[in-house]
């Protein structure tokens, strides 16, 4: 009997060691405790239509899309894109590109061989069926990280439906060479196979900790058929070690009003639960961009359905997260004044001085003869309180 007892608390003692709570040293990153003003979000506004784009000169319609970016120590913005030629010549299911400039006059070029399995890998037992797909990129210590995902593609008769694997490529070249293991993906069963950093600046210049952090869905990188994407989750791993699965934590709830993280993927806890469902039958919970504004030390969540583009903002990375606008493309009928689109990714490099404004990318496919299946960007304004929270 007392076997049994003690057999018991030493299950309940490891339990709790995974819900652990970690003080950081006192650092920002657990309760924000760096003393700091914040501003809080209370709208966005954006303009109703594309109003720069970036295309492939030679091959404007087929540039490609998704577009996830980091603003790189060197200054410039490292953007991928899935199902295109990004500014080179060769097609991929995914292209890692360079653009320099600001709107309205900017440029961009594909590094040689930035393309596939150079930068990406597959996994399964049916590789044919999926397709590789950029999700989320970061600058870290001047190294490039792509988080990239295996999306079922129209072999599999569920195109864009189920992603179920994902893992993390480096480059630390600028794009001329890349490293990931080829033999196992990160992240696999279609747990967390969506994944996008949160964006502190110019080589995550305003980070809150030596932690990288990012954000993930479970399934399928937005709605499908069948099902509904209604969790947003989160994870961070420290800067040193973002290629090694062993090291990541997942947030876990709390625990005495601070995060708890876990590094058992299987006590992760949705950091936004949202069941809103758009156009009468989307989930509005899918991969878009987290950014940190210093300006106004606070967090802004973009993300999409195929009628509505929904804004969440938050004090801390874990929230709580507050839903502060939906944009409804669907109520005045479409046309090219008046549309939005897919994969909606903020680059902090194009943020305003005032930290209120910017621009947001998206991109269209089919709609318009493929004219914004590009880098499509528009300003974006934000509404802010009147006052500042301590």
């Amino acid at each position: 009997m007392r076997d049994k007892v003690l057999f018991i608390l030493s299950l309940a003692c490891a339990a709790l060691s995974l819900l652990s709570c970690e003080a950081d040293d006192g650092g920002a990153g657990d309760d924000d405790s760096s003393g700091r003003v914040s501003y809080r979000i209370i709208g966005v506004e954006v303009e109703s239509h594309v109003t720069y784009k970036v295309a492939n000169p030679a091959f404007p319609f087929l540039t490609g899309d998704l577009w996830p970016c980091a603003w790189g120590q060197d200054g410039r913005l490292y953007v991928a894109n899935g199902d295109g030629v990004g500014f080179g010549v060769v097609w991929g299911d995914i292209v890692f590109s360079v653009l320099e400039g600001f709107p309205p006059h900017m440029a961009g070029y594909t590094p040689p061989l930035a393309v596939g399995e150079v930068i990406a890998g597959k996994w399964g037992p049916e590789t044919r069926k999926v397709s590789r797909k950029p999700t989320g990129m970061t600058c870290r210590d001047g190294a490039i990280y792509l988080f990239f995902q295996n999306l079922k593609n129209v072999l599999s008769g569920n195109e864009f439906g189920d992603a179920p694997h994902a893992s993390i490529s480096v480059t630390r070249d600028g794009g001329l060479t890349w490293h990931y293991d080829r033999s196992k993906p990160m992240f696999t069963d279609h747990v967390f196979t969506t994944g996008f950093f949160l964006d502190f600046g110019k080589c995550q210049e305003y980070a809150i900790d030596d932690s990288v952090y990012i954000y993930g869905l479970d399934y399928n990188w937005r709605f499908s058929n069948n099902f509904s994407q209604f969790n947003l989750y989160l994870a961070r791993v420290e800067r040193g070690s973002i290629l090694g699965r062993e090291a990541w934590e997942f947030f876990a709830g709390f625990h005495d009003g601070r995060p708890a993280w876990s590094p058992d993927i299987d006590f992760k806890v949705a950091v936004i639960e949202d069941e809103t469902l758009y156009c009468g039958y989307q989930s509005g919970i899918a991969q878009g961009s987290v950014i940190y504004i210093p300006q106004l030390n606070r967090y802004l969540y973009s993300t999409w359905a195929e009628c509505a583009w929904i804004f969440y903002e938050a004090r801390n990375p874990w929230g709580p997260w507050t839903k502060v606008t939906t944009i409804d493309w669907n109520e005045h009928g479409l046309d090219e004044g008046q549309f939005g689109g897919y994969a909606t990714v903020i680059p902090t490099t194009f943020l305003d001085a005032d930290g209120r404004g910017g621009w947001i990318v998206s991109s269209l496919l089919g709609l318009f003869d493929n004219r914004y299946y590009n880098f499509g960007m528009r300003r974006f304004r934000l509404k802010v309180g009147e006052g500042p929270e301590g």
